[in-house]
């Protein structure tokens, strides 16, 4: 396949891709078809289906797309050894924010519509989230090596959470900007665990 046929595919398959993330937001997966899909990007059926042949491939390559973003950027901060642990925090926090604003409506399918997914796809999913948890939780244990093992991984989830739920409800004002609420959050989850003991 020549560039200019390889880059033309890849801009349709966006197209397509993009179209699926408004309406699955929108809807949500059960209730969105994948004529609808075709007809918001300009795809006919064939090309449609030619691209992905079931709704669930479609779900699958655009959730699979997202959170590998999510996990290299959340790796590229994690890696950084030679930085202070609560500055690799802040910057985790600042990071995966902004990974998931910049892709609001793949978030929020991810965080809604990955259940109907069958099984195999959903567990090659739920291996990344695991990574990017692993990573979180190091970090933590970096941060705080005075609590028992077994809190460390749900005061991973207690974080992860409030920060994929946040997306939801969150609006930049001149009061309170993206980087505010990132300090904001970065300060009220770092003030209650770095004090946490055994």
């Amino acid at each position: 396949m020549s560039r200019v046929r390889s880059d033309n595919y890849e801009v349709k398959r966006q197209a397509i891709l993009d179209a699926a993330a408004v309406l699955f937001a929108k809807a949500g997966f059960p209730n969105a078809k994948m004529e609808q899909i075709g007809q918001a990007c300009g795809a006919t059926k064939s090309m449609l289906y030619h691209y992905f042949p079931t709704k669930e491939d479609l779900l699958f390559s655009m959730l699979d797309e997202h959170l590998d973003r999510v996990l290299n950027a959340v790796d590229q901060v994690m890696t950084r050894k030679n930085l202070d642990p609560q500055v690799r925090f802040a910057d985790f926090v600042q990071i995966y924010t902004q990974k998931s604003t910049q892709s609001r409506q793949r978030h929020i399918i991810a965080m809604n519509d990955a259940k109907f997914l069958p099984r195999e796809l959903q567990v090659r999913l739920i291996e990344r989230e695991v990574r990017v948890t692993n990573m979180v939780a190091a970090l933590l244990r970096e941060l705080n090596p005075n609590i028992d093992e077994i809190f460390y991984k749900p005061y991973t989830l207690l974080l992860i959470g409030m920060l994929n739920w946040t997306d939801t409800w969150y609006k930049p004002s001149n009061k309170i900007t993206p980087q505010g609420l990132c300090d904001l959050t970065s300060r009220l989850f770092l003030r209650g665990f770095l004090a946490e003991k055994s």
